[in-house]
Order: C-alpha cells, then sequence, then structure tokens
C-alpha cells in the first residue's frame, strides 16, 4: 500500500520533471505533435496542469461518491472533461500552466497529509476499470498518468 509520504514525493516528482521539461522547450517545440489524440506538447501541458488538483478531487470524490465507487456519477466521460479543460487553458503561457500545475500538486499534498487514514483507503472509480483506494488512484495518476505524458512529450522532442 502506498504511503502518504511515498504520494507526496510522486505528486512532487511529477512537477519538477514538468519544470525541467519545459525549461528546454522553444517555441518551436510548444506545436508539435505528441499524444496518440492529437495533442501537442502545449496541449498535453494544458492537461496536466487541470490536474494538478485531482489529489484533491480524488479525495472529494471519496467523500461524497455519487454512487458506483465513482464520485463523478454515472455517464461521466472522461475524454470530453478532459478536451474541455485543455481548450479553457489554450491562451495560458507555459509559465501560467506550470504554476497552476505546481499549485495545484502542493493543495493536493496539504488536503491528502490532513485526510483521515479512513478516507484515503475508501474506494473510488480508477478511470480505468474498477476501484481503488484514493491514496491508490492519486498514486497511480501522478505516477504512470502524468510521468506518462511527459514520457510522451520526450519521445516527441526527439522526435520518436
Amino acid at each position: 500500500m502506498t504511503t502518504r509520504q511515498e504520494a507526496a514525493e510522486t505528486l512532487r516528482a511529477t512537477v519538477r520533471r514538468a519544470e525541467e521539461i519545459a525549461a528546454r522547450l522553444t517555441e518551436a517545440d510548444l506545436g508539435r505533435t505528441v499524444h496518440e489524440g492529437g495533442w501537442n506538447v502545449k496541449q498535453v501541458f494544458a492537461h496536466l496542469a487541470s490536474l494538478g488538483a485531482a489529489p484533491a478531487f480524488f479525495i472529494q470524490m471519496a467523500q461524497q461518491p455519487a454512487g458506483g465507487g465513482g464520485g463523478v456519477g454515472e455517464g461521466f466521460d472522461v475524454d470530453a472533461f478532459n478536451k474541455q479543460q485543455v481548450e479553457m487553458r489554450r491562451d495560458k503561457s507555459m509559465a501560467e500552466l506550470l504554476a497552476e500545475y505546481r499549485q495545484g500538486r502542493e493543495r493536493g499534498i496539504q488536503v491528502m497529509e490532513s485526510t483521515p487514514d479512513e478516507v484515503l483507503a475508501k474506494e473510488i472509480w480508477n478511470f480505468r476499470e474498477g476501484t481503488s483506494p484514493v491514496l491508490e488512484v492519486i498514486q497511480t495518476g501522478a505516477a504512470e498518468h502524468d510521468m506518462g505524458h511527459l514520457d510522451e512529450v520526450e519521445a516527441a522532442l526527439r522526435g520518436a
């Protein structure tokens, strides 16, 4: 089982890596296609910015479940939500996107650290198939999801 400390370090590691990659980007890099859905580098960073507050959102899901272990309700379309969130950040600068990501992560860590163990152990929808404990969803979201997108960015920048 993931600990709060492990989850917090993973959340901070995603921010550090995003900032390291962003520091190397040129203006031309921002338009390079990255994601299989056609997102470019800047859109991937907009997506990450929208997820900065995800840890707090996952905890809220556990505290106010909408049924079925999901907290977001039946029919939630994660792809449509992501598209909307990226579009909302279209005009933000990279500095603004990184700041939003960093601030959301730090707020998420604060919320996680003050959340009772029994809430962090509650099962919520894991955005794949099934449910997992909140703390595991937080850890997986940062470690696999966010780092996966950063891997895609780096591959695109290498021309892979």
